[in-house]
């Protein structure tokens, strides 16, 4: 099963993405609470973990333990859907998709190349920003605890 947390003390925007989240890719939320990153990864076999880094929103998968991906996000976008409910995860980053794919609910599609876009609860249609990466960079971030 899908876990989702977020960081220590999260923005209520970050803990309603995270809900949302988990919600799409028929997970679980659990709020952090003061436990450490370690204990939090045993909680389940897929744990993303959403946290704050500077102004930007880092979003980090692990799957047994092991960080699978880190995606630092420039922001993220909420709005009314007026289209049926789809369930998981669209990207039209193939980058995003293979580090993604093995573990969660997520389609290759034309949607932007820097955006990752899923719907949420309550009609709710979100779309996450990629941040720009300089050249040569993984998109995978170590999180520091």
């Amino acid at each position: 099963m899908t876990l989702v947390t977020t960081s220590r003390k999260p923005a209520p925007e970050l803990r309603t993405l995270g809900k949302d989240l988990a919600f799409t890719l028929g997970g679980k939320y659990s709020p952090r609470g003061k436990a450490g990153v370690d204990e939090v990864l045993s909680w389940g076999d897929v744990v993303i973990i959403i946290s704050r880094k500077g102004r930007k929103t880092l979003v980090e998968t692990y799957v047994s333990g092991v960080p699978v991906s880190g995606i630092l996000l420039s922001g993220f976008s909420v709005s009314r859907r007026d289209v049926p409910l789809v369930k998981g995860l669209r990207t039209g980053s193939e980058q995003v998709y293979r580090e993604l794919a093995e573990c969660l609910d997520i389609t290759l599609t034309d949607a932007g190349v820097n955006e990752i876009a899923f719907h949420g609860t309550q009609g709710k249609g979100y779309v996450l920003k990629i941040a720009q990466l300089p050249e040569g960079t993984q998109s995978g971030v170590s999180h520091q605890d």
